[in-house]
């Protein structure tokens, strides 16, 4: 006589299985592929300078998992009030409350064509996101940081930048 399986055993096989199905499904939605970011910086409407250029050096966000690198790469890049993509990267699921960005110089470029220097408070940013940077695996996502430059010209002339900054996140491109 010969035995087949019993009914314990093919309940216990589809357990197994349902088990692993939904760890590995936990475990591809936290851990699985990253999502994507693109970095915006745009200037709200500057009238009072030509043009204001910063030297940004690191891009980094923040979740519970700590500060995850968006570039290290030296980028120059000129404030407008057209948003303008600085960097991109893929980053892994999470959401990212606070962004920090590590500026090395500024110049300001004066109505008479003039270019100075412009001294910083402290050339490391953090600025929280407003509502939060939510990346998904294989989502995209969109983080626009707004500068508003406040420039002080000092009694012996040198200029100090004290920008109100802003960042807010999108599933959509600033336009």
């Amino acid at each position: 006589m010969q035995r087949g399986i019993g009914k314990g055993a093919i309940l216990g096989i589809v357990i197994i299985i349902i088990v692993i199905g939904l760890v590995a499904g936990l475990y591809y939605y936290y851990y699985g592929p990253s999502g994507k970011v693109y970095v915006y910086l745009s200037d709200p409407g500057n009238t009072s300078f030509v043009n204001i250029y910063f030297t940004i050096t690191s891009i980094q966000a923040h979740s519970t998992k700590g500060w995850i690198t968006i570039s290290n790469k030296t980028e120059t890049v000129s404030l407008s009030s057209t948003p303008q993509l600085i960097t991109s990267a893929n980053m892994p699921p999470g959401n990212y409350t606070e962004v920090r960005f590590v500026v090395q110089s500024v110049t300001i470029t004066l109505a008479n064509n003039f270019n100075v220097s412009a001294t910083l408070p402290s050339n490391v940013f953090k600025v929280p996101i407003i509502g939060g940077l939510d990346i998904k695996p294989g989502g995209t996502e969109y983080l626009t940081i707004s500068i508003g430059p406040h420039v002080t010209l000092t009694g012996n002339g040198s200029y100090i930048l004290r920008p109100l900054i802003i960042a807010s996140a999108s599933n959509t491109p600033p336009s």
